[in-house]
């Protein structure tokens, strides 16, 4: 009888644990009517706004391997950017993680893999901006190809190579790049040559 009361105990006492483990920690103590302070207002476009600023952009512009885009924010590295059909630069971040929404339109995007040579002169490989995007006007080899849409959201880590290898007419998406990233332990970085010293 005594190893039974014993036993039933434990399993109590096991039982009132593990809820106050899923309870969390409780409360937590201190001034609760105290608030953080004010701040501006969230950064805003319209889509209205965006799809003026789009057809607004030269017709050269949209057609080139950069394509055009119309800036969200004053000092923000957020941008919706329009391409069409034609030759697109295949593109690798050195150190800017970049994440991608679909808003309209389709295409193949290939990422991974490495950039195939030659890289364009404005932005040779190795460059001495941490920050620096290398480019390729030939593309990408050993990527994976997928066909993205509306809705579809990439995020590429620093250093990872991506190429819209087709698009279907033409593709509206926003580009949010978050500058000085380090990839990913075991994650080959894409190095940059030293500053150059004279």
């Amino acid at each position: 009888m005594r190893k039974f009361m014993l036993a039933t105990l434990g399993i109590a006492f096991l039982c009132l644990g593990l809820r106050l483990l899923a309870q969390g920690p409780g409360p937590v103590p201190g001034d609760h009517m105290r608030v953080p302070p004010a701040r501006v207002p969230s950064v805003y476009m319209s889509y209205a706004d965006i799809e003026a600023g789009l057809d607004k952009i030269d017709p050269k512009l949209l057609a080139s391997p950069t394509g055009g885009a119309v800036t969200v924010g004053k000092g923000l590295n957020v941008v919706v950017r329009r391409r069409v059909t034609g030759p697109q630069y295949a593109i690798t971040h050195t150190r800017t993680m970049e994440y991608l929404v679909i808003i309209k339109g389709s295409a193949t995007l290939v990422t991974g893999g490495t950039l195939i040579p030659p890289t364009i002169d404005s932005d040779i490989y190795p460059n001495p901006n941490p920050n620096a995007t290398i480019r390729s006007a030939s593309g990408v080899k050993d990527g994976v190809a997928r066909e993205v849409g509306v809705g579809d959201v990439i995020v590429t880590p620093p250093g990872t190579p991506h190429w819209l290898s087709k698009i279907n007419g033409a593709i509206d998406y926003v580009e949010i790049g978050i500058p000085n990233v380090d990839p990913a332990p075991g994650v080959e970085r894409a190095e940059v040559a030293p500053a150059s010293t004279k």
